[in-house]
């Protein structure tokens, strides 16, 4: 498209260079000229064409310059004969083939001149910079937990006034007692209410921020209830007769009493992180230890077979931490979810029971009854190293179903 513009620009050019002609040979000159040339600048662009002549020309110039307006100026000097119609008949026919030539040239010549390759660098290799190590957050100060745990004031165990629930930092400051006749505490997961066994009255809920207590499960013999994840539902056990009767059972209910269901036979229940699991302690005939069931009841699996309880969930839902007797005594073990990599953590002389992980995992906290020498809060690393004692606390006959639970503070 671009070569077709430039050869009708030089066909205009040419045509007004005939012209020019003609008015030189209107004004005069030699009869004919020895040598005519022209010269063509190709452009798009509109040009300015200046013909000049003189009285007694050898060499007649026209020349075409670019210009932003077609403009043709003549000048001539009259004092030559005038061009016979042969001559200019001649000029035409010079001027016509001319033309053509140019066009065609035009035509077979490319418009965009093409340019000359360069030798480009080879490109710098750029030295992979390696991605920053990853390091860990500071790990917290026990100071930073908060437990709350049962107490008992000693005396008689059928006297409720006995029992109380209170709290305390993880390094065993700040203790102060917040429930009175309670016992078997579990906070639910944002940390504004705590479960707990209204002692001989059943299951209630205190609201921390309200300071009200709500009974969900009004029975004597309902006990140990754990929140569900989403703070909706609790999950508890309920004896039939008596303590310590072989008719025990799991039950769901909404916080506010209703909805209750039967799950299954088991006690000692505590809902997983997640919200799918349920792990309890039972047997399934002579085979005792953790179970876990689905929140519907289907789905039950035993995961340890030492005869444990007491469960406690690892924050990640992957590990349960758990009391066993095993060996003798009450110690504290850890397992895997599906059973494998069983642990023990402690090993004493006497009982040590009640296990609960700190919210990041890192640390168990537990009851130990210090080899026989009084009931204290201890806490150790997940994996069983770097024990310390934190406070002396009272704890009931039935430590078994004493409680604790960790969050922060």
């Amino acid at each position: 498209m671009n070569g077709q513009r430039l050869s009708l620009s030089r066909l205009a050019v040419w045509s007004l260079l005939l012209v020019a002609l003609v008015l030189l040979a209107a004004c005069g000159g030699e009869k004919t000229p020895q040598v005519i040339v022209v010269t063509a600048t190709p452009t798009s662009e509109q040009v300015v064409i200046v013909v000049t002549a003189t009285p007694s020309p050898e060499v007649i110039v026209v020349t075409a310059t670019p210009s932003p307006e077609p403009v043709v100026v003549a000048t001539a000097t009259p004092s030559q004969p005038t061009l016979s119609p042969e001559d200019i008949a001649t000029v035409q026919a010079v001027l016509t083939a001319q033309a053509a030539n140019l066009t065609a040239t035009a035509m077979a010549t490319p418009t965009d001149t093409p340019v000359p390759p360069t030798d480009t660098p080879a490109p710098t290799a750029v030295q992979a910079t390696a991605a920053p190590t990853a390091t860990k957050p500071p790990a917290a100060s026990l100071a930073s937990y908060g437990l709350i745990y049962s107490n008992f004031a000693g005396g008689s165990e059928s006297d409720a006034t006995h029992y109380s629930v209170w709290v305390v930092r993880g390094d065993g400051s700040s203790a102060a007692k917040i429930i009175d006749t309670a016992t078997m505490p579990a906070y639910s997961p944002n940390g504004q209410k705590i479960a707990y066994y209204k002692t001989f009255e059943g299951i209630a809920v205190y609201d921390l921020q309200k300071k009200t207590t709500t009974m969900a499960v009004p029975t004597n013999l309902a006990e140990f209830g754990s929140f569900s994840p989403d703070g909706k539902q609790l999950v508890f056990h309920e004896w039939v007769g008596n303590w310590w009767s072989a008719n025990v059972s799991l039950y769901v209910v909404n916080v506010d009493g209703s909805g209750r269901y039967k799950l299954t036979p088991g006690e000692r229940p505590v809902w997983s992180p997640k919200g799918d699991l349920i792990a309890y302690d039972s047997c399934q005939g002579t085979d005792c230890g953790i179970f876990v069931v689905k929140p519907k009841g289907q789905g039950v699996r035993q995961v340890t077979k030492d005869a444990g309880g007491n469960a406690a969930w690892s924050p990640d839902g992957k590990k349960i931490a758990y009391c066993s007797s095993v060996d003798g005594d009450s110690e504290i073990w850890i397992v895997n979810l599906d059973g494998s990599g069983v642990k023990q953590l402690t090993k004493n002389t006497g009982n040590d029971t009640n296990p609960a992980f700190s919210p990041d995992g890192n640390y168990i906290f537990y009851l130990s009854d210090q080899n026989g020498k009084a009931w204290a809060l201890r806490v150790m690393r997940a994996d069983g190293s770097d024990i310390k004692t934190l406070r002396q606390v009272g704890t009931a006959p039935r430590w078994q179903f004493a409680r604790m639970w960790a969050g922060w503070w």
